[in-house]
């Protein structure tokens, strides 16, 4: 027989949150720009870009649930694109609509929130935050 470890178990690894999308300063980065497309079957997408100090982007994006206070639950489907050139972002817009329209489902509307504008990180956040929440009161009424 085999001997067996009493001994406490080591804790398990968080797993680590893909979706989100560190932005650093310090190192040139910002936000670029996020959008929500939504089917009227209730399927949300989100994407969020972040623009590095050479101009290409980081993308990262997912299907969930959304809450009517913008809680973004049940993550599923991520993907994750690095170092892409800007104009890849209006093509993975494409991308997302056609997935939707391809599983047969219909889109409701796209909401896109263009935080280039604004400078400061904290400033792009507290935007993000709010257009989040104004865009989860259209979505999921309460």
């Amino acid at each position: 027989m085999g001997e067996v470890d009493a001994g406490p178990a080591a804790p398990a690894k968080p797993m680590p949150d893909l979706t989100a999308l560190e932005v650093d300063p310090s190192k040139g980065e910002r936000f670029f720009k996020a959008v929500l497309v939504h089917s009227k079957q209730g399927t949300t997408y989100r994407m969020v870009a972040k623009s590095l100090t050479d101009g290409r982007l980081d993308l990262v994006h997912f299907v969930c649930d959304l809450s009517a206070d913008g809680t973004m639950n049940g993550k599923r489907r991520i993907r994750r694109i690095e170092s892409q050139r800007p104009e890849r972002w209006d093509k993975e817009v494409e991308t997302i609509q056609k997935e939707i329209t391809d599983k047969g489902e219909e889109v409701q509307k796209v909401w896109a929130h263009d935080l280039t504008g604004i400078q400061d990180v904290g400033e792009q956040v507290a935007s993000l935050d709010a257009w989040m929440l104004q865009t989860a009161k259209e979505i999921v009424p309460a």
